[in-house]
């Protein structure tokens, strides 16, 4: 094996190890890093049962979920995006570097999983488990924020984009009201000088 090709193996399994510590299945892993079932078997699964259940393989949750879990698609797409556009990350680098920051940005248990993640930089890339882009970054006219809806989508109706929805439901829904609990800020308190 080359020096390159032992560089690349070793990189693969180091995305394995992250993808994996953030919740990906078994042929998610697969399909990010390209490394065999039977590697990843070896290295990784051998102690460890890998996540149960089956993945999503369609983006479809991001067009037919609740308000929420489509407003966290779109937060996850627009660090996503920002990450490919600003820092030229390859996909599958910018999938888990965008998961690690939404995550860290959650002030709650986030419904969008790694799983849910991959399957929407899959379709807005056309990478791994597409050939083709089918999802785009689009601005909403209304509060001007990026949303992800399919290519060639029209814009949002009166209601606007899926935040506009959310920030108009939020004051007087309480299951949104709850899903989104505000992080609280801790202020250090100023001492005056002298003072105790």
């Amino acid at each position: 094996m080359a020096a390159t090709d032992a560089d690349t193996h070793i990189r693969a399994l180091q995305l394995a190890r992250e993808c994996i510590a953030l919740g990906a299945r078994f042929g998610t892993v697969a399909d990010v890093t390209g490394l065999s079932q039977a590697t990843l078997r070896t290295y990784f699964y051998r102690k460890e049962r890998a996540a149960i259940g089956r993945r999503p393989e369609s983006s479809d949750w991001l067009f037919n979920g609740n308000v929420c879990l489509r407003s966290e698609g779109s937060e996850f797409a627009n660090i996503f995006t920002a990450l490919m556009e600003l820092q030229r990350c390859e996909p599958a680098d910018a999938l888990v570097a965008a998961y690690r920051l939404f995550v860290e940005r959650s002030a709650h248990r986030s419904t969008l999983t790694f799983d849910k993640a991959f399957v929407l930089v899959s379709a807005l890339c056309g990478v791994w488990k597409h050939t083709q882009p089918s999802l785009a970054m689009h601005r909403c006219p209304r509060c001007l924020a990026r949303y992800v809806a399919g290519i060639g989508a029209p814009p949002p109706m009166a209601n606007g984009c899926i935040f506009c929805v959310l920030l108009h439901r939020m004051p007087r829904d309480p299951r949104i009201q709850a899903y989104f609990i505000r992080r609280q800020r801790v202020v250090p308190a100023i001492v005056a000088p002298g003072g105790s």
